[in-house]
């Protein structure tokens, strides 16, 4: 029985190194039982670390990485020169370095690898070299297992270093981008085929690569240096009749029939073969699955700065066009993005490629270490069930007559046992193996095999899914919500840290991310489709289509919102329609009935309790099932800032739809202003800058000593009545708050929240082509809904909008595409109109600015630009015409809020 005495002096050998040897061996036990914990957490967290969206757990998963080498370090030394013998050391020391090796089996690094990650194997080696002299140095009983073990743990570190070298030189992973580009453009040359020969609905003509190029003899042929591609595992008189045949055909042959007779595994081939795989849903699965890996394989060409030809975009541009404007199975345009940027994320930042390197014999090579580990392991607890016994002169932990070193052993068997299984299934369940089994099926079906077993197979196989591609969350942020906030115990935290822990900026406060309603992705697929139906440049057109429709019968009215989409850079455009969408919904929220004041101590309280249960992330409630909660009779009894649920009636369905869409890519928007600025168009530091202003002029400013979103609301209405001072142009906040005016002025309920629904999806089509590929690579790991629309428009060949500013240096990593000066005229009307009010405003020099250019002036960036010439030349339009239009906006709101009539530009 341990007294309480006893308790005190082990808690106290955990911070003092008490010499007594049981305290010794308490404080082994403790740190062992420790270190095994975070392992095996760090292994649950690596299957969902693709998944995981809270930036948070990602940071925690590093620490514990950091913390736990550390402590194994001090267990080897503290297990060897210990003044006592303990059989189970040598154990406990091989475990703990096989659960570091397994801490990080699917994320541990990518085929690239440009971080050096795969040096960590080296620790594991070095590591195990400690756990080797200490099982020789103690002389332990369970010598044989002990050994096995330890050679194939070397064995399994050798293969990483040799996958990974055959992964990075095979050509179906290092070398791929470079061996698609010459593929494509050897297989769709400039006019031949045409693009209307391919037909996406059943993918006839596009053979896309899948897999197959490993086993293949490449070889590039003179004087084109086009792509010859010959079967190394066919006998060779067959590979010399296939060479006299080519050279007998005429030079007008199609490249087709050749392609027909490829060995390798194609999309079109894919297609072709599971259209009738058992007439079963899961036939579609398939489809989809090789179409994202075909995909992927196109985008990583981008990721790794290899150009395919510019004819071989509008090939592909067909196919999106079809993706999006149909479904495939129950697969829509964003859930094949999703599982395009999963696998494409797969290569980049995991060890997958290297298990499949190869194909199924690599797999089968990886998969054999752990059955044989699991054996191993089986047969180290038979030993040390009939052999164990703690000799006279060894220390060993009894409490209650139970040896609390035993305990641990059998716990460290089952968790062995546990994770290898875990590890297996994983691999063999995953997309890869899925995507392996089909090309498999199809290379037998190519040999007119036909296998009902393959097919029930390859069904099983994709009924059998244990883990999801994206996290399908979107972050959320709103300004007027979190511009006061001053994060002062973090940033203490960030110094006391020596900035470990990410310093957080004022105001800066991100509300809770929330799933991606179907409404949004309904919305920004339907303004996708109608871009690219039009669109025919390789950028996206320089006018926003809700605000400039020619066949609207409010043609005229909405002329008066475009101007706040000709602001100097997107970063303006962005937080003035946030700002203006947040006070359209606060006006709304007011009408029905949520009370905005400020609430009391205990009804904050009470908030945030029912908060952690029910999620509201709107003004309004929008969900009916948050309604019956069994809080809602409890937060009804309290007025509160975020009680969303006191709402005198329903939104009609088509209100509440254009709301949510609205208001949830509003903050979206917002978002990435404020935590993802490399995501945006704009350079540098100006998003930055841009921000903190619009914080500065809200919190010293127009906003001050507001404590309420209902005297916020209040603030901003007033704002928007008071006459303009020539410095207002510069403040984002105030043309919010004008434009939010004008909407609740000028328009119905639904019709404000039609524009703003429709202005957002188009903005966000419109931020998402960037010359920045790299800052999406850098979010594959945790995901980022822009991030999809990206790969979509580059799929089209569209890598810029022409909505924003041209900017003064060229694109370091982007396809050197032609501009295309004709962007502007998909509206040729409108735009025309929206030029000739600026130039009948062309008298009044009045100019929206950015002085905090001065800030960056001296930056040797070369993507800054001029940013204090306020609106510069846009792709396919002059300077002076969107000067020009600013300047309507501003002399048009001067004389709206001074009372003199403009209800035409000539009027100014």
């Amino acid at each position: 029985m341990i007294g309480f005495s006893d308790a005190r002096d082990l808690v106290s050998s955990l911070f003092i190194m008490l010499d007594k040897k049981i305290f010794i061996l308490f404080r082994i036990e403790f740190l062992v039982v420790i270190v095994t914990l975070l392992f095996f957490v760090m292994f649950l967290m690596d299957f969902f670390r693709h998944i995981i969206h809270n930036s948070l757990m990602r940071a925690v998963f590093s620490v514990f990485d950091a913390v736990s080498d550390s402590i194994v370090l001090y267990l080897l030394g503290a297990m060897q020169s210990a003044p006592f013998k303990n059989q189970l050391f040598p154990v406990w020391a091989l475990v703990l370095v096989n659960f570091r090796y397994s801490a990080d089996y699917i994320s541990g690094y990518g085929v690239p690898d440009r971080g050096g990650r795969r040096f960590i194997e080296w620790r594991n080696v070095l590591k195990l070299l400690g756990t080797a002299f200490l099982n020789w140095s103690r002389g332990s009983r369970f010598a044989r297992p002990l050994w096995s073990l330890w050679a194939l743990q070397i064995l399994r570190s050798g293969y990483r270093f040799h996958s990974h070298s055959l992964a990075f030189q095979s050509v179906w992973h290092g070398g791929s981008s470079e061996l698609v580009s010459e593929y494509m453009h050897s297989n769709y040359k400039p006019s031949n085929p045409e693009p209307q020969d391919c037909d996406p609905g059943t993918m006839k003509g596009y053979n896309y690569l899948v897999y197959g190029e490993s086993k293949q003899g490449m070889k590039l042929r003179k004087p084109q240096y086009a792509l010859d591609i010959d079967s190394a595992d066919q006998p060779r008189k067959t590979q010399k009749t296939r060479r006299r045949s080519a050279t007998r055909e005429s030079p007008t042959s199609s490249p087709r029939s050749a392609q027909e007779r490829s060995p390798l595994i194609t999309l079109d081939k894919i297609w072709g073969c599971l259209t009738c795989l058992l007439n079963n849903p899961e036939g579609n699965d398939g489809k989809v699955l090789s179409l994202a890996f075909a995909l992927s394989r196109l985008l990583r060409c981008r990721l790794e700065d290899v150009t395919p030809q510019e004819h071989i975009f509008c090939i592909n541009r067909q196919l999106v066009k079809k993706i999006i404007d149909e479904n495939i199975g129950t697969n829509d345009a964003f859930s094949i993005m999703e599982l395009q940027l999963a696998l494409t994320n797969d290569y980049f930042n995991t060890r997958y490629p290297m298990v499949f390197w190869c194909g199924l014999l690599s797999f089968f090579m990886s998969l054999l270490p752990s059955v044989v580990t699991f054996g191993v392991v089986c047969w180290l607890g038979v030993d040390i069930r009939k052999v164990y016994k703690p000799p006279n002169g060894e220390l060993a932990n009894l409490v209650k007559g139970f040896n609390v070193d035993m305990i641990i052993t059998w716990a460290f068997i089952v968790l062995m046992m546990i994770k290898e299984i875990w590890e297996m299934v994983t691999y063999l369940l995953s997309d890869w193996m899925r995507l392996l089994l089909v090309c498999k099926y199809v290379q037998r079906k190519d040999k007119s095999i036909d296998d009902r077993c393959m097919d029930h197979i390859i069904v099983s196989f994709f009924r059998s899914k244990i883990n999801k591609k994206w996290h399908g969350l979107i972050d959320q942020y709103v300004f007027v919500q979190s511009y006061d906030d001053r994060p002062r115990c973090w940033n203490y935290l960030h110094n006391l840290t020596t900035g470990m822990v990410p310093k957080k900026d004022d105001g800066a406060k991100l509300s809770s991310a929330i799933k991606v309603p179907k409404y949004v992705r309904q919305a920004v697929l339907e303004k996708l489709h109608k871009i690219l139906m039009e669109a025919q440049s390789h950028s996206l057109p320089s006018v926003i289509k809700t605000l400039s429709d020619v066949n609207s019968n409010r043609r005229e009215q909405l002329k008066q919102y475009l101007p706040y989409l000709y602001l100097p850079t997107s970063s303006h455009i962005i937080l003035v329609w946030h700002i203006a969408t947040s006070l359209c919904e606060m006006e709304l929220a007011k009408k029905q009935s949520v009370d905005l004041s400020n609430p009391g101590f205990l009804c904050s309280l009470l908030s945030c309790f029912t908060g952690c249960c029910s999620s509201k992330p709107y003004l309004m409630d929008v969900d009916e099932k948050k309604r019956k909660s069994i809080f809602s009779w409890f937060t009804n009894c309290c007025p509160s800032q975020l009680n969303k649920q006191k709402v005198s009636g329903m939104l009609p369905d088509k209100l509440q739809e254009t709301y949510i869409t609205a208001n949830s890519l509003s903050r979206y928007c917002a978002y990435l202003l404020v935590s993802k600025p490399d995501l945006i168009p704009d350079s540098f530091l100006v998003p930055k800058i841009v921000f903190q202003n619009a914080v500065k002029s809200a919190r010293d400013g127009i906003l001050k000593c507001c404590d309420s979103l209902q005297s916020r609301h209040i603030k901003l209405q007033e704002e928007a009545d008071k006459p303009i001072k020539e410095s207002d142009y510069e403040d984002v906040l105030k043309q919010g708050a004008i434009l939010g005016r004008k909407l609740l002025d000028h328009e119905s309920e639904e019709g404000r929240w039609e524009i703003l629904a429709g202005v957002w999806a188009e903005l966000l089509i419109h931020i998402a082509p960037t010359w920045n590929a790299e800052a999406h690579k850098k979010c594959l790991s945790g995901g980022e809904f822009i991030t999809q629309i990206w790969a979509l428009l580059w799929h089209c060949g569209i890598q810029k909008s022409s909505l924003w500013p041209k900017e003064d240096a060229t694109k370091n990593n982007a396809s050197a595409e032609p501009q295309d000066n004709n962007a502007r005229n998909d509206n040729g009307q409108v735009v025309e109109e929206t030029q000739q009010a600026g130039a009948d405003m062309r008298n009044n020099q009045i100019r929206i600015k950015v002085h905090e250019a001065d800030e960056l002036k001296g930056s040797k960036d070369p993507r800054i630009g001029d940013i204090r010439r306020g609106p510069r030349r846009m792709e396919g339009a002059g300077s002076s015409e969107i000067e020009e239009a600013s300047q309507a906006m501003a002399v048009e709101t001067t004389n709206s809020q001074g009372g003199i009539a403009a209800e035409s530009p000539k009027q100014g």
